[in-house]
């Protein structure tokens, strides 16, 4: 189920975990967004999430549809290409404190 692939499965925890984002499993999933957007230190936390969740997702469709197996590096070197190109649909001032944040993420091993 969704709850599974995008936040309990162990390769979900360790993408967020990546990203300094945990999850209450004990909340609905709209308390579930805004306490971990309350806790986040990072900017642009909505903008982060849905990229994150939507490379966790190719790499699930990766899994099903090429037999390649989920990779967290993969994951995180799409998640932040993407990060990076969206950055430019954003304004000057935030742009530049998320691509500060995106330069400080070290490539989970």
């Amino acid at each position: 189920d969704c709850d599974h692939l995008f936040f309990t499965c162990p390769f979900s925890v360790s993408c967020w975990g990546s990203l300094d984002i945990y999850w209450d499993m004990s909340m609905d999933i709209r308390d579930r967004v805004r306490a971990a957007k309350a806790s986040f230190s990072g900017p642009s936390f909505i903008m982060i999430f849905l990229c994150a969740a939507w490379h966790i997702w190719k790499q699930r469709n990766s899994f099903i549809f090429d037999r390649s197996p989920p990779s967290l590096s993969s994951w995180f070197a799409g998640f932040k290409q993407e990060l990076f190109l969206l950055s430019h649909r954003i304004k000057e001032n935030h742009r530049s404190i998320l691509l500060a944040w995106l330069e400080s993420l070290v490539i989970p091993s």
